[in-house]
């Protein structure tokens, strides 16, 4: 193998480092390698490929001393050549590395100043970001606040649209029920109203009756199964104006003193009236014994039995024909003729569905042609069905109501 001379080592050791060193400068300048690091690896390379040429030269030294002698003067005139080249290039790269350093720290200064303003606007942008974020921040916590308001709103607005639905219910009702308590209170009004009327129309009539007949003793008290003053009033009014010689009353009780009193100071007639309950006829008698009146006031006891309307002559049932009923027994007033007033009072209306019907066919035939027949409590269906049959059956009745607290109907006949 050819062994190369020194000094074509030394060439291609020159060769490379300048080649190193020229990269270096080259990679300096666009800024890949700072200056300081690329003259620091350029002399190493120098150094190096220096120190290599030494080494090959110096392993040369094998027992050729004449050539290493001669080798070590060429060589170190090659040295003192490359030790001025070295000094050259050092110069050189001293003062590339200067211009370097200086066009380092020009366009460090630039950057500096630019990274100095980027970092001011930087700075500044970053404490607005940090004041945003913050902002940001206070913002989230208002929304999350705002929103757990919003459902407690959303809440309360439920709990509240609740509690106004239940407050319209409880309205609604409470209306109703003031509604309905307003309405019992005008119907209770108006009731006492009527009331009062009523119990001052029967007191006025109690009065009027009393101061015309001046009763000798205690009377029983009138209304509820008694008749009532309004009636009696009416009665005796008939029995002032008429002089009635014969009465005829259905049933017996507290009336019967009364229409004795107005017969004995008006009529000078009598009264007679019919009572199904002996006990009730004994008692009757008994009152009209204590005010004096057993002459004018006869109780007859005339037992219930049953009365069936008579046919036609043509042997057919008329309106009623055929019919029965509980009534007084007809004998108690077979002797009975010239009847000028009928108060019908009786029978209880619980003794059979249109009790007091027989009453007019039984004593219309008995009584005068200008007699009155007074049906008390025609309040009561079952009274003014009566008195509707009567007058349908009877064309030459007629009848008016009046105006008493049970109710009351007067029927006569037609005058000719």
């Amino acid at each position: 193998m050819r062994t190369l001379s020194p000094r074509l080592l030394l060439i291609i050791s020159g060769a490379l480092a300048a080649a190193v060193v020229i990269t270096l400068v080259l990679l300096s300048a666009t800024g890949v390698v700072p200056p300081i690091t690329a003259v620091e690896l350029a002399l190493s390379v120098l150094t190096l490929a220096a120190a290599a040429v030494i080494v090959l030269g110096a392993r040369r030294t094998d027992g050729k001393a004449l050539r290493i002698d001669a080798r070590t003067k060429r060589q170190e005139a090659a040295l003192a050549r490359t030790e001025q080249s070295v000094t050259r290039l050092t110069t050189a790269l001293d003062g590339l590395a200067g211009r370097l350093e200086d066009a380092a720290r020009e366009q460090s200064r630039t950057v500096l100043a630019a990274l100095g303003e980027d970092r001011v606007e930087l700075t500044a942008q970053t404490g607005r970001l940090d004041r945003l974020a913050g902002t940001a921040s206070r913002i989230e916590t208002t929304l999350r606040q705002g929103a757990g308001d919003l459902e407690d709103l959303r809440k309360l607005r439920h709990d509240h649209e609740q509690l106004t639905a239940l407050t319209s219910t409880a309205v609604r009702d409470l209306g109703d029920r003031l509604e309905a308590l307003a309405g019992a209170v005008r119907e209770g009004h108006a009731d006492l109203a009527r009331s009062a009327r009523h119990d001052y129309a029967q007191l006025e009539a109690l009065i009027d009756v009393r101061a015309l007949l001046e009763p000798r003793a205690p009377l029983p008290r009138l209304r509820g199964w008694a008749a009532s003053p309004d009636v009696l009033r009416l009665l005796v009014e008939r029995v002032a104006a008429d002089h009635t010689k014969l009465i005829v009353e259905c049933g017996s009780g507290a009336s019967s003193v009364w229409l004795g009193y107005a017969v004995q100071r008006f009529g000078a007639g009598r009264v007679v009236a019919l009572e199904h309950d002996e006990r009730f006829a004994e008692a009757s008698r008994d009152l009209v014994a204590a005010h004096g009146l057993q002459d004018v006031v006869e109780v007859r006891h005339a037992p219930l039995t049953t009365w069936t309307a008579p046919r036609t002559d043509s042997g057919e049932a008329g309106a009623s024909g055929g019919e029965s009923w509980p009534w007084y027994d007809t004998g108690a007033v077979e002797d009975l003729h010239g009847v000028g007033l009928v108060f019908v009072d009786g029978p209880p209306g619980a003794t059979a569905p249109l009790a007091r019907y027989p009453a007019l066919p039984v004593l219309l035939p008995r009584c005068a042609a200008d007699a009155w027949f007074v049906v008390d409590d025609t309040v009561r269906p079952d009274e003014r069905e009566v008195a509707d049959r009567w007058l349908r059956e009877h064309p030459e009745l007629t009848g008016s109501a009046y105006p008493a607290e049970k109710g009351a109907m007067i029927l006569r006949r037609t005058p000719r």
